[in-house]
């Protein structure tokens, strides 16, 4: 089954007792980069979604992600790839 890849950005809020999180599912295409620094301060975590089967853009992959881990306002965040 295909999973279509994120065109923009959605948010979505879950509550499940006591504890309550805002998921912010943001596009990785190269238009909509430049917005993800908008949400770093807000972020106690970053989950980092790779297409490992598009092999043309690993590099690109890796490049934007070690961007991303680099900001200040991310750095020591847990993030899971």
């Amino acid at each position: 089954e295909d999973v279509a890849p994120t065109v923009g950005f959605s948010k979505v809020d879950l509550k499940q007792g006591k504890f309550e999180v805002t998921i912010f599912d943001l596009g990785g295409g190269k238009r909509i980069r430049g917005i993800w620094k908008n949400y770093y301060s807000e972020s106690y975590g970053v989950v980092f979604v790779v297409d490992s089967s598009d092999i043309q853009r690993i590099q690109e992959t890796r490049d934007t992600m070690a961007e991303v881990l680099r900001h200040p306002r991310i750095a020591g965040k847990p993030v899971l790839v």
